[in-house]
C-alpha cells in the first residue's frame, strides 16, 4: 500500500489501538457514540446560530455581508499558515499516540499568542487611520486565529474519543454568538463591531477547552525552540495539505472578490450558508470517524477498515440525495427567507446544492480514509492541482457570470477532486463499490424530480417538499430494496450502544 512515511509514536501507547471492538457492527456503534455529541454540537446547537445568521444576512445586505465574508476568508487563510498543520496533525497523531498532545499544545499556543499580538496592533492602526475595510480584515484575522486554536483543542478531544467534551465550549460559543449578532442588529452596529464581538466570545470558549486539556498541559521542556521545531517538522505534510485545503475553501470568495463586487460575494456566500448546513453534519461524523479509522489502520485491521468505510459511504450517498434535491428544487422559496435582495442567490443555491453532495463524499474519502491511512501528501497534491483549476475558473467565469460562474467553478472543482481522491484510494488498495448506491440514488432522484413537476404550485412548498421526499423513500423501497436494507442496518449499528469491548480513553 503506497503511503506517506508515518511519524514514530511511543510504543507505550499502542494499547489504545488494539482495544477497539471487533466486527463492523461494534465499530459502527463506537463511531455512532463519538458522532452523537458532535451532531449535537454542529446540528441541534447550531439551529439557533443558523436563525440568527439568516437574520444577520438580511440585516447586512449583499454588500456588507460580502465584506464580512471576505474578512472571515482572509482570517481563515492567514490562520492556517500560522497553525502550521497542528490541527490536522493532532487529529491523527493523538489518536495513535496521546503522548504527542503536550508538545502539540505548546506549539499551537505559542503560535496563537505571537500572531494575536501582531493582529491587535494592525487592527488598532487601521481603526485610528479610519480605514474601515482594512480594520474589518484585521478583525477577521483575529477571529480566524482564535477560532483556529479552539478547533485545535476540539480535535484533541475528538482524537481521544472524547467528543462529548466539545459541548461545554460550543454552548458558550453558540449563546455568545447569538448575543453578539442580536446586539449588532438591535444597535445597528458595523461589520467591525460584529467581528470584534465574535472574537471576544471565542476567549471564554478557549479557556474552557484548555481546562479540559489540563491532563495534556505541557511542562517546561515543551516550551523550547527544539520542541517547537520537532513538532513543526513532523507536522509538515499536514501543514502543506492545510495550506492547499484552506486555499481551496477560500479561493472562490477571494477570486470572486477580485473580479466582482462585494455584493456578488454576498450572493454567493448566502447560498453557501444554506447549502453547507447539511454537509456540516456529515463533516462532524467524519471528524468522529477519523480516530476510529486511524486506530484500525495502525492495528493493521484493514478488512474491518474497508468494511466500515464502505458501509458509511453508501449510507451517506443515499441519505444526501433527497436533501440536496430539495435544496435545488425549492431554492427560490428558500432564498425568500433571506429577503428580496437575495433573490439572485436562488440560482446560485441550485448549483451549490449539488456541490454539497459531492462535498459529503469528498469529505469521507479525503478527511476520513486518506488521512487515517496517512496519505496526506497524496491528498495535498490532489488538492493543489484542483486549486489552480478552481482559481482560474472562478476568475474567468466570475468575471463574466458573477456568483453563478463561481458556483459552477466550485461544483466542477469538487467533482474533479472527488475523482482524484478515489483514484488515490484505489492505488492504495482501498477500493469502493459505487454501483448499487449510485443506481438507487439516481432512480430515487428521478422520482423526486418527476413528482415535483406535477404538484400544484398553489400548495405550500413545505408540503410539496415533504411529498417529494416521501416519493424518494417509496421508490428506494421498491427498486433499491437491498441498498435500503444495508443503509438501515448501518444506521441501526451506528445508533446501537452495544459494543463488544469498551473504547479506551486518551488517558488510558
Amino acid at each position: 500500500m503506497t503511503q506517506s512515511t508515518p511519524p514514530t509514536f511511543p510504543a507505550a501507547q499502542t494499547m489504545a489501538v488494539v482495544q477497539l471492538p471487533s466486527g463492523s457492527s461494534a465499530l459502527l456503534s463506537a463511531f455512532g457514540r463519538n458522532t452523537f455529541w458532535l451532531w449535537i454540537d454542529r446540528g441541534v446547537m447550531q439551529l439557533g446560530t443558523l436563525v440568527m445568521g439568516l437574520l444577520l444576512v438580511r440585516y447586512l445586505g449583499p454588500e456588507h455581508y460580502g465584506t464580512y465574508t471576505i474578512a472571515l476568508s482572509v482570517g481563515a487563510a492567514v490562520a492556517v499558515f500560522t497553525d502550521l498543520g497542528m490541527t490536522q496533525y493532532a487529529a491523527r497523531a493523538i489518536a495513535a499516540s496521546p503522548l504527542e498532545a503536550p508538545a502539540l499544545l505548546a506549539t499551537e499556543l505559542a503560535l496563537t499568542a505571537v500572531l494575536l499580538v501582531v493582529e491587535v496592533v494592525a487592527f488598532s492602526v487601521m481603526a485610528m487611520l479610519g480605514r474601515t475595510f482594512g480594520a474589518a480584515i484585521c478583525a477577521g484575522m483575529i477571529v480566524g486565529n482564535l477560532l483556529g486554536t479552539v478547533r485545535f483543542s476540539a480535535s484533541v478531544l475528538v482524537a481521544g474519543l472524547r467528543s462529548r467534551g466539545v459541548l461545554a465550549g460550543s454552548a458558550v460559543s453558540r449563546i455568545g454568538s447569538i448575543c453578539v449578532v442580536g446586539t449588532v442588529i438591535w444597535q445597528h452596529l458595523s461589520v467591525q463591531f460584529l467581528l470584534l464581538g465574535l472574537a471576544l466570545v471565542t476567549v471564554p470558549v478557549l479557556v474552557i477547552r484548555l481546562r479540559q486539556l489540563r491532563s495534556h498541559w505541557p511542562t517546561r521542556r515543551y516550551w523550547r525552540w527544539k520542541s517547537f521545531r520537532d513538532v513543526v517538522i513532523q507536522a509538515w505534510p499536514f501543514f502543506s495539505y492545510s495550506v492547499t485545503q484552506v486555499g481551496y475553501e477560500q479561493v472562490s470568495v477571494l477570486c470572486l472578490a477580485a473580479v466582482s463586487s462585494p455584493e456578488a460575494v454576498g450572493w454567493l456566500a448566502a447560498a453557501l450558508v444554506i447549502a453547507d448546513v447539511f454537509p456540516q453534519w456529515i463533516f462532524a461524523a467524519v471528524d468522529a470517524l477519523l480516530p476510529l479509522l486511524t486506530r484500525l489502520f495502525e492495528a493493521e485491521r484493514i478488512g474491518e477498515f474497508r468494511e466500515v468505510a464502505q458501509r458509511l459511504l453508501e449510507a451517506m450517498l443515499i441519505i444526501s440525495v433527497p436533501i440536496v434535491l430539495i435544496l435545488a428544487i425549492y431554492a427560490p422559496e428558500i432564498c425568500r427567507i433571506l429577503g428580496s435582495r437575495f433573490s439572485y442567490s436562488a440560482t446560485v443555491l441550485r448549483i451549490v446544492s449539488y456541490r454539497a453532495l459531492v462535498s459529503v463524499l469528498r469529505g469521507l474519502i479525503g478527511q476520513g480514509v486518506l488521512t487515517a491511512t496517512n496519505l496526506v501528501t497524496e491528498r495535498r497534491n490532489a488538492v493543489a492541482k484542483i486549486l489552480v483549476l478552481l482559481a482560474v475558473m472562478t476568475l474567468v467565469l466570475g468575471k463574466f457570470f458573477g456568483p453563478i460562474g463561481a458556483a459552477l467553478s466550485l461544483l466542477t472543482a469538487d467533482s474533479v477532486l472527488l475523482v482524484q481522491y478515489t483514484h488515490v484510494a484505489h492505488k492504495s488498495q482501498l477500493r469502493f463499490r459505487w454501483r448499487s448506491g449510485v443506481v438507487s440514488g439516481a432512480i430515487g432522484a428521478a422520482a423526486m424530480v418527476s413528482v415535483s413537476l406535477v404538484l400544484p404550485e398553489a400548495m405550500s412548498w413545505v408540503v410539496r417538499a415533504a411529498i417529494v421526499s416521501l416519493s424518494y423513500l417509496l421508490v428506494l423501497a421498491l427498486f433499491g430494496r437491498n441498498t435500503a436494507f444495508r443503509v438501515v442496518a448501518t444506521l441501526r449499528d451506528c445508533i446501537s450502544a452495544q459494543m463488544a469491548q469498551p473504547i479506551p480513553s486518551a488517558a488510558e
